[in-house]
């Protein structure tokens, strides 16, 4: 399940940029992560009313079947990458699904631009008895691409890192502050979450993604930080605090699919997508199984203190090398980004 998983986050979101027009590819992005934290909702939801109702566990792990098949039935017939095709030197084929698919004249414009930039690349390797170099985690490293994946990966990381945390344990850590009474919380901050994302969703192709990374960051390292060392905080403020956070985190999270499918170049985009991903999981694996370790050994107001850091780090990162990229075409952004 989780190399399937992880499959769908190198290659799901790559696709869907592709056949994107530049004026809605932000909103359609985001789209994934409504579903996303929709889902984590459904599935708390679901699976404690099972687990409440005596149901076994294997039953209730099971149901994901359910939605796997839906999405197995509607991917049927789905179009190949066009920019894969272009590597593979299939390009009549590469034109064929951009003719019949990507209506946007940018976007149609950019995969023909990519044509012809393989095709005088593949000349001049004929030419001078070279091989093109294929995608690989190494040119990830390289300094023309370095950037993209430094940020993209770093960024990811940050930005998921406390929300597992926090979400995944969310009875738990609200009970550490005076907030018990079953799973309700956990619903709370999920709602919040969702409410987050749909809000970035309407206005990331109206107001760009650079100011919906940031600034958020910066807010929600510094609402960590006072819920860790404001030790004896009213409880109803924390629990302002805790639904503030999961507000802005999926809103810039939301971002998480977005600029890793933008930044990197069409024969990169699957490799450096997948490679943020998978950064971004070994955030969120320290997040779900270091914070029952932390709360027991160092305490709740230092956990959030850590926590607090890794957001701070993220906001550091983004400020830095956040690109803007709205309403540009996909060729026009990993142009920019890739020095």
């Amino acid at each position: 399940m989780g190399v399937a998983i992880g499959g769908e986050y190198s290659i799901g979101g790559p696709l869907l940029s592709e056949f994107s027009p530049p004026k809605l590819r932000g909103r359609l992005l985001g789209l994934t992560l409504i579903a996303w934290y929709v889902g984590f909702m459904a599935a708390f939801i679901v699976g404690t009313l099972l687990h409440d109702a005596g149901t076994p566990w294997r039953l209730i792990l099971g149901t994901c079947a359910i939605l796997a098949l839906v999405l197995f039935l509607a991917r049927l017939g789905l179009p190949e990458s066009p920019s894969w095709l272009i590597t593979k030197g299939r390009h009549k084929e590469a034109l064929a699904i951009a003719d019949r698919y990507i209506e946007s004249p940018q976007m149609h414009d950019s995969i023909t631009g990519e044509m012809d930039l393989r095709m005088i690349q593949e000349a001049e390797a004929a030419k001078n008895g070279t091989k093109i170099k294929n995608a690989s985690f190494k040119m990830l490293f390289s300094r023309q691409y370095w950037r993209a994946t430094a940020f993209t990966a770093g960024f990811w990381f940050c930005a998921v890192t406390p929300y597992f945390a926090i979400a995944t344990f969310a009875d738990e850590v609200l009970t550490q502050f005076g907030f018990g009474g079953g799973w309700a919380g956990g619903v709370g901050l999920s709602a919040l979450a969702v409410a987050g994302v749909v809000t970035s969703v309407l206005l990331i192709d109206k107001l760009g993604r650079r100011i919906l990374t940031v600034p958020g960051q910066w807010l929600c390292a510094g609402i960590l930080l006072v819920i860790g060392v404001w030790g004896n905080a009213p409880a109803i403020l924390v629990l302002v605090l805790f639904l503030a956070f999961s507000y802005f985190n999926a809103g810039y999270t939301t971002m998480t699919q977005v600029y890793p499918a933008e930044v990197f170049p069409g024969h990169l985009r699957g490799v450096g997508m997948g490679f943020a991903a998978s950064f971004s999981r070994i955030g969120a694996a320290l997040g779900t199984f270091a914070l029952p370790w932390a709360i027991a050994n160092i305490g709740m107001g230092a956990t959030m203190v850590v926590a607090a850091a890794v957001a701070l780090l993220g906001a550091a990162l983004s400020q830095w090398l956040a690109p803007e990229t709205k309403g540009r075409t996909l060729a026009e952004i990993s142009a920019d980004f890739s020095h």
